[in-house]
């Protein structure tokens, strides 16, 4: 049996079931396919779920507003993902006619969707015979090939890319681009890979060699950036919470959070009546303050977060024109996790 043939037959056996398998639906594999780009299957279900309820079909996510789509994908992270989403629903509605396409020339074209994406879709929902390359399959085929060149180069991504079209069979190619991609989640796994139980193990050039810790091989850790954060949990006589906009180029854009100075340091509570909290509010209107700190990573950034809860007795901000008042159980504003989980614990 050939590499394909046996994958294909791992596959049938052991894939998982999963609420997008056996649809040919472009839009709702395409939801699918967004969602699990920087999340896990299990994390990824409830939202796929709560998104496709929300969200039926490309007609009412164009329809929706921007604050509604971020709303629903909150807690996700990489909210671009979600921007791109509701961009390419006013562009399919637009040029498309409202129909969701699910070749691949058409789909490259489009925001957000780049060409493992438009391979994965195309291949599952219109048969075409286009490999859909992710990390899984990458490390898959690194390993069973002994391929060492790094991760990310252009050498890499050609070599991948040429054995995949050469494995691609002319039937069921949406099958086996699922089946590369299960086999890399559950068995030939990043770290710990199940090499007992891999039906390849005996023609993987990593296995048979002692490299499947080594390969694919990695390229040196990018240096993540450090920020410092000091967020002011303002809180009126009536309970309510004063939040802001993001609105500059930058991470969690266009969501909610407290009003933020963000500077080289945390600041000390000593520091507060200077010049930090004369930004928004009166120093005479302090009362009390307390602080929490948090340490919250992204793929390339490090954040340092200081928070500092402020009873006020008055609600006369300086910075009244981009605050909002809210109940802190609403829930018509997308937070950041980072103010999603400090709102429900205090």
């Amino acid at each position: 049996m050939n590499f394909s043939d046996g994958i294909l037959s791992w596959y049938q056996t052991n894939k998982r079931d999963l609420p997008w398998r056996g649809i040919k639906d472009p839009y709702k594999i395409w939801v699918s396919e967004i969602i699990l780009q920087q999340t896990r299957v299990d994390q990824g279900i409830p939202y796929y779920f709560r998104f496709i309820q929300q969200f039926p079909n490309i007609s009412m996510l164009s329809e929706a507003s921007e604050q509604m789509v971020l709303n629903v994908w909150k807690g996700l992270g990489y909210y671009s993902r979600a921007r791109y989403m509701h961009y390419t629903a006013h562009l399919i509605m637009k040029d498309f006619e409202g129909i969701f396409p699910a070749n691949y020339n058409s789909l490259i074209k489009l925001k957000g969707i780049g060409p493992y994406t438009s391979a994965a879709i195309a291949s599952i929902c219109n048969d075409e015979i286009i490999p859909a390359i992710d990390g899984n399959v990458t490390r898959v085929l690194s390993r069973y090939f002994g391929i060492s060149e790094v991760v990310g180069s252009t050498l890499l991504q050609k070599k991948i890319r040429w054995i995949s079209e050469q494995l691609m069979p002319a039937q069921a190619p949406g099958d086996y681009n699922q089946a590369m991609m299960e086999f890399g989640a559950l068995i030939c796994t990043p770290f710990i890979p199940k090499c007992e139980s891999c039906k390849f193990q005996q023609l993987c050039y990593a296995f048979k060699n002692g490299m499947v810790g080594l390969l694919p091989t990695k390229k040196k850790t990018i240096k993540k950036r450090l920020r410092y954060l000091n967020y002011f949990h303002l809180i009126t006589p009536d309970g309510r919470v004063a939040i802001k906009q993001r609105k500059e180029e930058d991470i969690w854009k266009n969501l909610w959070e407290f009003p933020l100075i963000e500077c080289e340091k945390l600041i000390k509570t000593y520091e507060l009546p200077g010049t930090y909290l004369e930004k928004y509010i009166k120093t005479g209107e302090l009362v009390c303050s307390c602080t929490k700190d948090v340490v919250h990573i992204l793929s390339h950034q490090i954040l340092h977060v200081r928070f500092f809860t402020i009873y006020l007795n008055s609600i006369d901000f300086i910075d009244h024109d981009h605050l909002v008042l809210i109940n802190p159980n609403d829930n018509n504003y997308p937070f950041p996790r980072l103010i999603e989980n400090f709102l429900k614990t205090n």
